[in-house]
C-alpha cells in the first residue's frame, strides 16, 4: 500500500451499525456407501503418539493455508492462490473495515436492507466475509442465529461473539455444508468471481424456502455527471485498464448492475434493486454526499496500489516502475478535486420461494 501523502485527508471516525431493522429509505439423493470401513489394526499402537500426530497434522494444514506468500511488498492469500488479486496484510484489512464503515454511511447505518424478520433468522451465511467485522456485527444482532462467515484467508479475529465463526472456503467451489440457511450475505466481490450466475445458483440452492439473499457490490466504472472526468485523464486510464485486466482473467469487476438479472434468473421473488452513488471525493455540496465522499476518497487512495499491483504487473506484465508511476499520477488527480467522479454501489436481495 502506497504512502499517504502529508496532505492526505484524515479519517473519520468508522460508524457501526445499530439498527437491526432493514425498512428500505423512502428517496439425486447421493447413494450411501454401505461396506464396512476397514480397521487400521495398527492403529491403536500409535495412541500413545496422538498428540505427536495431531500437532504435525493441524501444523501442516496450517501451514498449507497461513503460509501466504509475499508480493510486491504486499502479502496475498495462500489458499487457492492466485484466484484473488488483492492483499489479505494488515494493511488490506484496515481498509476493509474503513470501506464497511463507508458502506454503512452510505446505506444509513444499516447492515443490509432485506426485510429480515429476526424469529425466522437461524443461520446466516457471510461469503468472502474479509475481516469479518460484517459477520460480527451481524452475530451481535441475530443473538439467536447462527452466523457463519468464510474466506480464502483466516484474518479474522479470534474473540468474537459465541453464535460467530468463520471458515477457510473458497465460495466458487462445491458447496458441501448441509445445513441451509435463512439469510446469505454477499458484499464487494468485484474482480473475485469467475461465474456469477453459478455463485448466484449456489446461495439460491443453499437457503431454506422462504429464506432471503443480499449482494451488495460495485460498479467500477468511474462517471461524472458534468463530464470532468475525461477519457484522457490518468484516473479514467487507470480505470478503464483494471476493467480490461480483471476481465482478461475472466473476472468481473462490474457486477452491480448485473445482479438483479442473475438473481431473477436464479429463482428468486420479490427481487429489489437498489443503487447509491459514492462520490470520490469531498466535492458534493449536500453533506451527505460530502461525507461519503471524503471516506471514499481515502479508501481508494488507499486501496489503489493494492488493486492494482497484482493486476497490472502479472496479467498485463507491466513493469512495476510504470505502475507505481501511474498510481502516482491517480492519487495526484484524486486529490486535486479536478472531476466530480463517482461510482455506483448496488444493493440486490430476493426471497427463495
Amino acid at each position: 500500500m502506497a504512502d499517504a501523502p502529508s496532505d492526505s485527508p484524515s479519517r473519520p471516525s468508522p460508524v457501526r451499525s445499530k439498527s437491526a431493522s432493514p425498512p428500505a429509505r423512502s428517496s439425486s439423493e447421493a447413494a450411501v456407501e454401505d461396506r464396512p470401513i476397514d480397521v487400521d489394526d495398527g492403529a491403536s499402537e500409535a495412541d500413545s503418539t496422538i498428540d505427536d500426530r495431531i500437532s504435525s497434522y493441524t501444523a501442516s494444514l496450517t501451514s498449507s493455508v497461513l503460509n501466504y506468500p509475499v508480493e510486491y511488498g504486499r502479502r496475498y492469500h495462500a489458499f487457492r492462490s492466485g484466484s484473488y488479486f488483492a492483499p489479505n496484510d494488515e494493511e488490506e484489512c484496515d481498509r476493509l473495515d474503513f470501506n464497511h464503515a463507508l458502506i454503512l454511511k452510505a446505506l444509513d447505518g444499516r447492515l443490509y436492507l432485506a426485510p429480515l424478520e429476526q424469529a425466522k433468522i437461524n443461520r446466516i451465511l457471510d461469503i468472502g466475509t474479509g475481516t469479518g467485522i460484517w459477520a460480527i456485527e451481524m452475530g451481535d444482532l441475530f443473538s439467536n442465529a447462527e452466523v457463519v462467515g468464510n474466506d480464502l484467508s483466516a484474518i479474522q479475529p479470534g474473540w468474537v461473539p459465541p453464535n460467530v465463526k468463520f471458515e477457510v472456503d473458497d465460495v466458487e467451489s462445491s458447496w458441501i455444508n448441509p445445513l441451509k440457511c435463512d439469510f446469505i450475505f454477499s458484499r464487494y466481490l468485484a474482480g473475485a468471481i469467475a461465474d456469477w450466475p453459478k455463485l448466484v445458483g449456489n446461495i439460491y440452492d443453499n437457503l431454506n424456502p422462504g429464506g432471503w439473499a443480499e449482494f451488495q457490490d460495485y460498479d467500477f466504472l468511474f462517471r461524472s455527471d458534468d463530464g470532468t472526468l475525461t477519457e484522457d485523464s490518468y484516473t479514467a486510464q487507470w480505470d478503464n485498464t483494471f476493467i480490461e485486466a480483471t476481465a482478461r482473467i475472466g473476472r468481473e469487476s462490474r457486477p452491480g448492475p448485473k445482479l438483479e438479472a442473475w438473481v431473477r434468473e436464479a429463482g428468486f421473488v420479490n427481487v429489489v434493486h437498489r443503487s447509491f452513488k459514492l462520490p470520490i471525493g469531498p466535492w458534493a455540496k449536500d453533506p451527505y454526499y460530502k461525507d461519503i465522499g471524503m471516506c471514499n476518497l481515502i479508501q481508494l487512495l488507499e486501496g489503489l496500489e493494492a488493486f492494482t499491483l497484482r493486476v497490472f504487473c502479472g496479467v498485463l506484465k507491466w513493469p512495476e516502475e510504470k505502475v507505481l508511476v501511474l498510481l502516482a499520477n491517480v492519487r495526484r488527480e484524486l486529490k486535486s478535486h479536478a472531476f466530480h467522479s463517482y461510482g455506483n454501489f448496488h444493493v440486490v436481495y430476493g426471497q427463495k420461494p
